[in-house]
């Protein structure tokens, strides 16, 4: 099956918006905003203006990402039952190789958990709504189509499927401990391996369906479960 491929501008759009907008820009914006704004006594100002920053982020990549979605989401309509069976069984392979892999850290450095599972915790004990929505709606949509659909998808049509998935899973991985590296925690480095296996695991979804619904459905999965036991 041929791959639906985006214009060479709308993967500069998505890429930008999310690796220069989302990760650098748009949370400086938040904070000049923020001085600007506080003075007038705004109650949640600051996830007012983190909220908005979601909306952008979102409405950009799903805009910029719109022809390869639509015909991606026809796919998935065409042969639904077949592609919900192997994203189930996908799932359950990648749930099983991160279970193991977190249970070798833990024997190995004694970490228990990343920094960005830990800074999940912490939100969804200040705002749970927003938190549910970020993790089980935006991550998913916003980075399958960042990852899967302007990463994996060019780099697939040029060359082989696992150094597209490789480069991929990757740039995914190093996005979950990106700001734990700022920051100077470079122990949860060792959490790229994770991630990025995950990643990996999520390009072969949408190599084998041919569709980024699957992996965008596995990935939405993973974090609503994720979300839910830590709630219970």
């Amino acid at each position: 099956m041929n791959r639906v491929m985006l214009s060479k501008r709308r993967v500069q759009v998505i890429l930008f918006n999310y690796f220069a907008g989302y990760l650098f820009l748009y949370p400086l914006l938040i904070g000049v905003l923020f001085r600007l704004f506080a003075p007038l006594g705004i109650a949640n100002l600051d996830r007012m203006l983190e909220n908005l920053v979601y909306i952008l982020v979102f409405t950009v990549t799903v805009g910029a990402a719109w022809p390869l979605l639509k015909e991606h989401l026809e796919r998935f309509r065409q042969n639904r039952r077949a592609i919900v069976k192997s994203t189930l069984t996908r799932y359950v392979q990648m749930w099983l190789v991160m279970y193991g892999m977190n249970l070798a850290i833990i024997l190995i450095t004694g970490l228990s958990s990343s920094q960005n599972q830990d800074t999940v915790v912490q939100q969804l004990t200040q705002s749970p709504l927003q938190i549910i929505l970020v993790t089980c709606l935006f991550a998913p949509v916003v980075e399958e189509t960042v990852f899967r659909g302007a990463v994996f998808t060019p780099l697939r049509q040029r060359g082989s499927f696992r150094t597209a998935a490789l480069v991929s899973g990757f740039l995914f991985g190093l996005l979950h401990v990106f700001t734990s590296l700022l920051s100077g925690n470079f122990s949860d480095g060792i959490f790229i391996l994770v991630y990025g296996t995950m990643g990996y695991l999520l390009c072969a979804a949408e190599e084998e369906n041919q569709t980024i619904v699957s992996p965008l459905l596995m990935h939405g999965l993973n974090n609503l479960i994720s979300v839910m036991l830590i709630l219970l």
